[in-house]
């Protein structure tokens, strides 16, 4: 095997450890969220004692759907590449032909047709805008409840934090928008 194989092969198993590493730490922020919103509806009743900072409780579920875009980013470009250096290894190991490999069913570009939104089936691309999804409606409600309890110590200012969450979702599903063109990998990447 040439210098340059064993080069792409060793960013390849860099890639994969990455995307690996990313996978754990999506699901372990997404614990903390689940434990932190169980945690604080736990107390529901209990809230009052802090007054106008009921408002405030939000926030880290905003933190956490920001670091997820953020590791969704992440995972797009890592598929990116190791989809490009599969091709390219298995084009220098075996060249196309009639007993060649079949690249759609190895490797991560068989993980992504079936895990990507654009490319998986109708019920599994349903069940990825679910998840998403229900976790969005999950957040949303979360804040309204704590704006309303809120709101008994704040009067009028609950305005502030609700334009501030406001906000934050706007700038959310832009990122989000972006994360998912990103994912879309028959996209041209090129200005």
């Amino acid at each position: 095997m040439s210098d340059r194989l064993h080069v792409l092969t060793a960013i390849y198993q860099s890639d994969r450890a990455d995307r690996s590493t990313a996978l754990t730490v999506s699901l372990a922020t997404i614990a903390a969220a689940v434990t932190y919103l169980i945690g604080t509806i736990a107390f529901y009743d209990k809230l009052d004692v802090l007054e106008w900072s009921i408002s405030l409780l939000p926030s880290p579920l905003f933190c956490v759907a920001a670091f997820q875009a953020h590791l969704l980013n992440l995972a797009a470009v890592r598929a990116r590449s190791m989809l490009t250096l599969e091709r390219v290894l298995l084009d220098a190991v075996e060249p196309a032909g009639p007993t060649s490999v079949d690249c759609e069913t190895i490797g991560v570009t068989a993980s992504e047709r079936v895990t990507n939104l654009h490319t998986a089936t109708a019920p599994q691309r349903a069940a990825i805008l679910i998840s998403y999804g229900g976790v969005a409606l999950i957040y949303l409600a979360y804040t309204a409840l704590m704006l309303v309890k809120a709101a008994h110590h704040m009067k009028a200012w609950t305005a502030v934090p609700a334009v501030a969450y406001t906000a934050v979702v706007v700038v959310l599903v832009l990122v989000w928008r972006e994360c998912v063109r990103n994912l879309d990998f028959h996209r041209s990447t090129g200005p």
